[in-house]
């Protein structure tokens, strides 16, 4: 649970940043972007506890 909220966090602040860099004054590409580094930071937790298993 703890890695939800900290990715929600993360989420929010990267669609933060990426709507003033973008500067549009539209959602949709800082959404995208923010989508996608969400999806990323997924990818590699996963990846990370996927290694760490053990049956024992």
């Amino acid at each position: 649970m703890e890695s939800i909220r900290n990715n929600a966090l993360t989420f929010i602040g990267n669609f933060a940043m990426a709507y003033f860099i973008f500067g549009e004054g539209r959602i949709g590409k800082p959404l995208i972007f923010a989508f996608w580094m969400f999806i990323l930071m997924m990818g590699i937790d996963w990846y990370k506890r996927r290694g760490s298993h053990t049956l024992n």
